[in-house]
């Protein structure tokens, strides 16, 4: 019996030797045995390559200052398992936490025993994220982010009132296909039959998700096709224009810096257009202004320091990247930027370094606590980057003999949540 968080801990961390399980077969079951939770609370689904947890996010925001009580899933985030189960942005306490896997344990282990095979930690802390938001803390609504995947993501047991899929580019193609149509197909695999899917994917996978649109009889609604909106930069604040049927919105705040956070909260401001218009889930123009503005998300272009400039930012992939790139640009065109950066072994970290040696002649290569993390030996001959061994003890070094210089962080979800626990400790 489970009864303190540290055997809590232990119990998931065991799972993670089940690896990335990547079909429904364990969580179809696993939801039947703990009593459906997934059918007991109204969920909205974000798949996509990147911007899912910027519009969860936008969502989120929105939402609760409308009055909801909104519960958010999403993965990765910094801090432990229970930080990426929120209601209003609060975290799962150590004692929710607990008291949620308590509860589930038993249907954990009968379906593990029944099936001969171990329930994976992604699966777990999905199953997590339903009981809790149906059984311990209901909330009127929950925002549920997909793994990395969407057909055969855990996440996709859910019948939603409304689908998302942000966009869709390279990236796991050892588990979602080598182009970005078969990973487009995986990621159409959220949408539901009847359920609409709100999309601010590039023209080039549109037909992918059309032909799964089609078959499954719902509509599809495209952000630059149904909305008008602008975003720009005016004196460092991020900020947009949104025009659409039922909203007008001009000037308004962002929390969140780059022109792609505008794109995310134009795809988050349609999908709430939608639900008022058929499920009168209330939200006026002043939830809007205030709930944008509010958003913030760890680690997404993301200023830790000002004196010098110090910017994370969780790049992982190559089209992540050429976004950040751009941002940097036009947030610190007059400024030299340096760029200390890491990722895992299996991400195309070569063509991200060369995306980035465009944006500076200072490029730091270092590594972090993970298997997956890639090898920085390779790079020890290499005179066109520095190998960083020890990434803490070179950035309070480079943060005392530079003042004016703007220093990125980026690259992988896990490198950043390391590094921001130490420049931002609470």
């Amino acid at each position: 019996m489970i009864n303190t968080y540290n055997a809590a801990m232990d119990f998931v961390q065991t799972r993670k030797a089940a690896g990335i399980r990547y079909d429904l077969t364990r969580m179809e079951r696993l939801m039947e045995e703990i009593r459906h939770p997934e059918r007991k609370v109204k969920t909205i689904h974000v798949a996509g390559t990147n911007g899912k947890g910027s519009t969860v996010t936008f969502l989120r925001s929105i939402l609760q200052e409308s009055g909801m009580f909104v519960g958010t899933y999403m993965t990765p985030v910094p801090g432990d398992y229970r930080h990426q189960m929120a209601v209003n942005n609060e975290p799962m306490s150590e004692e929710e936490f607990v008291n949620v896997l308590s509860e589930i344990e038993s249907g954990v282990l009968t379906v593990e025993e029944e099936m001969g095979e171990m329930i994976s930690e992604f699966e777990l802390i999905t199953a997590m994220s339903f009981y809790f938001f149906s059984f311990k803390k209901p909330v009127d609504l929950a925002i549920i982010e997909t793994g990395m995947g969407g057909r055969n993501d855990a996440t996709n047991v859910i019948t939603p009132l409304v689908s998302i899929i942000t966009n869709v580019s390279l990236d796991h193609q050892a588990f979602l296909g080598e182009t970005v149509e078969e990973i487009a197909s995986e990621k159409a695999g959220i949408i539901k039959a009847g359920v609409p899917v709100m999309t601010s994917c590039g023209e080039h996978v549109l037909p992918v998700l059309q032909g799964e649109a089609k078959q499954k009889k719902s509509a599809i609604y495209r952000l630059e096709e149904k909305v008008h909106f602008h975003t720009f930069l005016e004196e460092g604040v991020q900020k947009i224009d949104y025009e659409a049927p039922y909203r007008n919105l001009k000037n308004v705040t962002l929390g969140m810096l780059g022109d792609h956070q505008g794109k995310n909260a134009a795809l988050a401001i349609m999908t709430l257009d939608y639900l008022k218009q058929f499920y009168a889930v209330m939200v006026d123009d002043e939830d809007i202004i205030t709930g944008v503005k509010n958003a913030i998300l760890p680690g997404r272009n993301e200023i830790v320091n000002t004196n010098p400039t110090i910017v994370l930012d969780t790049a992982h992939n190559p089209d992540a990247i050429a976004i950040t790139i751009e941002s940097m640009k036009k947030m610190y065109n007059n400024k030299e930027i340096h760029i200390l950066f890491s990722a895992m072994k299996d991400k195309d970290y070569m063509g991200m370094i060369r995306q980035l040696q465009e944006l500076s002649n200072h490029v730091y290569i270092t590594t972090f606590q993970s298997e997956r993390a890639m090898d920085v030996s390779q790079f020890s001959d290499n005179d066109t980057v520095t190998v960083v061994n020890d990434p803490f003890i070179w950035l309070k070094d480079w943060k005392g003999y530079h003042h004016d210089e703007v220093l990125l962080i980026t690259g992988s979800n896990q490198f950043i949540g390391e590094v921001r626990n130490i420049l931002t400790p609470s």
